[in-house]
């Protein structure tokens, strides 16, 4: 059997370059990437999810543009603003994807459902060569890769239904969720572009008083709009179907002011895959759970995330999983050395702006 490598990065969230763009690591993701198509092993390179944030970004940048009905056109311009504002990342993709024996795989997230589109696909084999594309799921003998967003009731999509007629058209059948996030929460992340970065997120929402009362309301105000008022304003538009096993849900989330993902592991683990390595994304905090038979890993994010700790912000390290699948198959966890400064949570507060391209360029100094 001839050795494979399999390279696992997951919740990549290269945005459109504004303010609502978290991917700050462009050298470091392209130094990596270069120095993979460098090795004359045989390499997956695999992107679990969330590569793109399609979710967050405009479709046009001057005028500043969203919607929350993304045809395959609108995808396509995402795709456009998302590739210019990542060049290098790009360009290493596509230097890694004319080598023998290399190949990249985007499995698809909750923020880049826009890859489902046949016409992104083929776009994105334009732009970096050898691209495989296999939905939610990457299977290689033993090992098992998954985003990790069908365990989670509030982002959970239907595989068999992921486009919708409106108005004579397909567009994304989105989730509501995300659905929400472009109707009511991407102002107040331009308008607080930093503090989204900052983790644990219910903490900020406590010591951000001001912050913490704005997204309550907003979103409880949305909530309530899209349970008793969209539905009926806009009963012809099934992008304001309101599910409602997501009742109980946001009355639970209402309650304890947290807004963070839940951790879906245990719904997971009820699947009882038989593979004996799992990876998976979706939620941030990076994990390894290992049993006699099985290891489940969680890399982490590669967008730039801060740990709140005694009014200090840590920089978040980045880290992606290596699989080596030979007669037997190994594994290891990966970690990128983190050069950058903890910053002062309360400084960063008063000027989110100023310290957003501080924060970028720290991050790609030479």
């Amino acid at each position: 059997m001839i050795m494979k490598k399999i390279i696992v990065l997951g919740d990549i969230e290269m945005g459109a370059g504004n303010g609502t763009d978290d991917f700050i690591a462009d050298k470091t993701l392209a130094k990596l990437i270069t120095s993979l198509s460098n090795q004359k092993s045989t390499i997956d390179l695999v992107f679990n999810g969330d590569t793109f944030d399609f979710l967050k970004s405009p479709y046009s940048i001057n005028p500043k543009k969203y919607t929350r009905y993304i045809t395959a056109e609108i995808a396509q311009k995402k795709l456009r603003l998302v590739a210019d504002a990542h060049p290098i990342v790009f360009r290493a993709l596509r230097k890694f994807g004319a080598k023998k024996g290399k190949r990249v795989v985007f499995i698809r997230g909750n923020h880049d459902l826009e890859i489902a589109f046949p016409e992104v696909q083929e776009k994105i084999k334009e732009m970096i060569g050898n691209v495989y594309f296999p939905g939610l799921v990457y299977k290689e003998k033993d090992v098992y890769i998954e985003h990790g967003q069908q365990y989670d009731v509030a982002n959970y999509l239907n595989p068999n239904h992921l486009f919708i007629k409106h108005k004579g058209e397909k567009i994304l059948n989105n989730t509501f969720i995300s659905f929400a996030i472009i109707g009511a929460l991407i102002p107040l992340k331009e308008e607080n572009p930093f503090l989204e970065r900052i983790k644990p997120w219910p903490i900020i929402l406590k010591v951000h008083r001001p912050i913490g009362k704005k997204v309550n309301r907003t979103i409880a105000k949305y909530m309530f709009k899209s349970i008793f008022y969209y539905p009926l304003r806009y009963y012809d538009d099934p992008t304001h179907m309101f599910p409602k096993q997501l009742i109980s849900e946001f009355i639970r989330r209402l309650r304890h002011t947290n807004w963070d993902l839940a951790d879906y592991l245990p719904i997971f683990k009820e699947k009882k895959r038989p593979h004996k390595i799992i990876v998976l994304g979706h939620i941030h905090d990076s994990l390894i759970e290992k049993n006699k038979e099985q290891i489940i890993i969680r890399p982490g994010t590669w967008r730039d995330e801060y740990l709140l700790k005694s009014g200090k912000l840590i920089p978040q390290d980045k880290q992606y999983v290596e699989i080596t699948v030979n007669h037997t198959t190994q594994w290891r966890v990966v970690k990128i050395e983190n050069r950058r400064n903890v910053l002062n949570f309360y400084d960063v507060v008063k000027n989110e702006k100023e310290y957003i391209q501080l924060v970028k360029e720290e991050e790609n100094v030479s």
